[in-house]
């Protein structure tokens, strides 16, 4: 889990959450960077899916790498 401290939403940010039937979309306006707020939950599967397949595909480019490099070498 996250060791961010949690920010409280304003009476008019909760009204706001109320209100949106799907995940609500948040713009950042110093950057117009854009993000989606979901419940920690949902992150939380979401962020160790995305963790298994980053370690997938390293396992994968070091196989390759490992493979390539054995077909360069002198028989």
């Amino acid at each position: 889990m996250s060791t961010a401290t949690p920010v409280p939403l304003t009476e008019q940010q909760q009204q706001a959450l109320d209100a949106v039937p799907a995940l609500p979309r948040l713009i950042d306006p110093r950057t117009n960077a854009a993000y989606v707020l979901v419940p920690e939950s949902e992150y939380e599967s979401v962020r160790e899916a995305l963790e298994d397949d980053r370690r997938h595909r390293v396992i994968r480019r070091v196989g390759l790498r490992n493979a390539v490099g054995r077909m360069a070498e002198d028989p």
